[in-house]
C-alpha cells in the first residue's frame, strides 16, 4: 500500500477518535468493537504483505469505516486496516464483505476479522445501523476466497492468537 494510504489510515483512526463521544451524545457511533465471532482467520504474513494479496482479490481500503477495537479485555488495540470487497461491483453489490485486520502478537502475522453486511454504498442507513451484520457468513467467504486464491491460513484459538486476552 503506498504511503498516502497509510496516511489516510492513522488520518482515519485519529477523526474516529475524536467523534466517537460528541456521536454517543447523540446515539451514534465512531467506534465500535469487533466481537469474537467475526474472527477468520490469521494469515502468517504481516499486514503490509497480506494487503497486496486483498487488492489483488478485488478489495479496497475502507477509509470510511468506523474504528474498531477487538472485543478483549486485553490493553486496547484498534485495527491497523479495513478493507472491503463488492462481489458485484462498487455499485451493483447490495451487500459487501467487510475486514477488520489486527498485527498478530508476533508481527510476522495478520489476525483477519470479517463479516457480511449491505453495502455502504447503496444502503447507507441500513448499513449504519448495523443491525444485519452476519459473521458467520463473512467468516465463510473470506475462508473461501483465500483458499480458492492458494492463500494459506491457519484458524487459531484465541489464547494463540492474543495470548494476554482475557474473554469478556
Amino acid at each position: 500500500m503506498t504511503h498516502e494510504l497509510r496516511f489516510l489510515e492513522r488520518v482515519r483512526q485519529h477523526v474516529a477518535s475524536l467523534l466517537h463521544a460528541p456521536f454517543s451524545i447523540l446515539g451514534l457511533y465512531a467506534e465500535r468493537t469487533t466481537p469474537h465471532d467475526q474472527y477468520a482467520l490469521t494469515v502468517r504474513q504481516p499486514y503490509a504483505l497480506f494487503e497486496a494479496e486483498l487488492h489483488r482479490l478485488g478489495f479496497v481500503r475502507n477509509v470510511v469505516s468506523s474504528l474498531k477495537r477487538r472485543e478483549y479485555a486485553a490493553p486496547e488495540e484498534v485495527t491497523v486496516a479495513s478493507w472491503v470487497c463488492y462481489p458485484r461491483g462498487t455499485f451493483r453489490s447490495h451487500y459487501q464483505l467487510h475486514l477488520a485486520l489486527y498485527v498478530g502478537p508476533n508481527e510476522e502475522s495478520t489476525d483477519v476479522y470479517a463479516h457480511w453486511e449491505p453495502s455502504w454504498i447503496r444502503h447507507p442507513i441500513r448499513h449504519y445501523r448495523a443491525r444485519e451484520v452476519d459473521a458467520e457468513k463473512g467468516v465463510q467467504k473470506i475462508r473461501d476466497l483465500l483458499s480458492e486464491a492458494g492463500i494459506e491460513y491457519v484458524v487459531k484459538p484465541v489464547e494463540d492468537r492474543y495470548p494476554l486476552a482475557e474473554t469478556a
